[in-house]
């Protein structure tokens, strides 16, 4: 189990710097090219920000498990689950009446009792602090989808716009060539259809 959570937390530290790295050539490209249009480098530019982001939590993420396994945390909660179900296993011997040889727990046993709560306290917040950032890095990713396929969608209806006003402008051209033909076609006619003089 140690060595699956520490594939686990490079794993994802790996990704998040992965993904930092590769906006590199975003960045580059936003401070050379001077012309680049102002909705182009706006979603460019938040795309570099919401992807930064994401990459910086799922890193923190694996850093986190990652501590949590090299700290021993992960060990002391796994000792401390043993001990309690140990301990649930032997509590039905026990219901029918408290046998005379059990003694009341001493003060070592009660500052154990009260450190593992602390303990138990303090992980359980620790692990809800990674599903935390598990939420935001989803989020963020959803929300960099969104933008993505928003910015894409406007692009695609300017060029869809564009492509039927020159459809549009050939099909005038087209019409007024056609036009002009017959009106010239006409006037071919015209010294034909006269009587002849004389």
């Amino acid at each position: 189990m140690f060595a699956v959570g520490l594939l686990l937390a490079v794993g994802l530290f790996a990704f998040g710097v992965g993904t930092a790295t590769r906006q590199r050539p975003t960045l580059r490209r936003l401070h050379e090219a001077r012309f680049l249009p102002s909705d182009e480098r706006a979603y460019l530019r938040g795309q570099v920000r919401r992807r930064f982001i994401t990459s910086a939590i799922v890193a923190s993420i694996g850093v986190m498990i990652g501590w949590s396994y090299l700290s021993g945390m992960e060990g002391r909660a796994t000792a401390i689950a043993e001990r309690s179900r140990n301990a649930a296993e032997k509590a039905p011997e026990h219901e029918a009446g408290r046998p005379a040889d059990v003694q009341p727990p001493s003060d070592d046993e009660k500052r154990r009792i009260v450190a593992e709560k602390a303990f138990v306290s303090l992980y359980g917040y620790f692990w809800l602090g990674i599903l935390a950032l598990v939420f935001l890095a989803v989020s963020c990713a959803i929300f960099d989808f969104w933008a993505t396929r928003r910015y894409w969608m406007a692009q695609y209806r300017i060029i869809k716009d564009d492509h039927e006003a020159k459809l549009r402008r050939d099909l005038a051209v087209y019409r007024q060539a056609k036009d002009n033909d017959r009106m010239t076609g006409l006037d071919k006619k015209k010294p034909d259809e006269e009587p002849p003089t004389g």
